[in-house]
């Protein structure tokens, strides 16, 4: 087992336990505190009214939910995220009208998505925990259409340490292949 699949199990144990039932138990003070990150990247689902868009490490879905209500009846979102606490939150906060919403309880960095089925891709803090960026990365941009757009919400800024510069390098050399 290499030390990214080792972390990446690490992980899933963690957002599968103790801090997945955490975060369901915390889920409207959160909602709030991320309030205008979750408005940031649904306002970027604007440009994709009619396409598909996979949200990367969904959580209970707030911003899966959010970007759903800006695409209206014509767009898809996918939320996706390691965590069944999580998954199984976002569904039950699903409720009427929101059709257009799929949430998937897998790991992004290695699910086996449809090839070129996204026109967006984004993430409210979710890609930061990528284990293998590179290829996480090459992953999701096997699953984009050409063209698709990124978007992603961070902790911290590239300047904040190596691994956060990592991540992005990965995005960048990725997507632009």
């Amino acid at each position: 087992m290499t030390d990214a699949q080792r972390m990446n199990d690490e992980q899933s144990t963690l957002w599968n336990g103790s801090a997945g039932r955490a975060w369901v138990e915390s889920q409207d003070l959160l909602d709030r505190m991320f309030q205008p990150f979750e408005e940031l990247l649904a306002e970027s689902a604007k440009a994709c009214t009619d396409g598909r868009i996979l949200d990367v490490g969904c959580g209970a879905g707030g911003t899966t939910l959010a970007m759903a209500r800006v695409q209206g009846v014509q767009g898809r979102c996918l939320g996706v995220d390691i965590s069944e606490p999580l998954i199984a939150a976002a569904r039950a906060r699903q409720g009427q009208g929101t059709a257009t919403v799929e949430f998937l309880c897998a790991d992004a960095q290695i699910c086996e998505f449809d090839p070129a089925s996204f026109d967006r891709i984004t993430s409210r803090f979710g890609v930061m925990f990528f284990q293998d960026p590179v290829s996480a990365f090459t992953n999701l941009r096997r699953a984009a259409r050409t063209g698709a757009a990124p978007s992603a919400a961070i902790m911290n800024g590239l300047s904040s340490g190596p691994r956060q510069a990592m991540h992005w390098s990965a995005a960048r050399r990725t997507i632009r292949s």
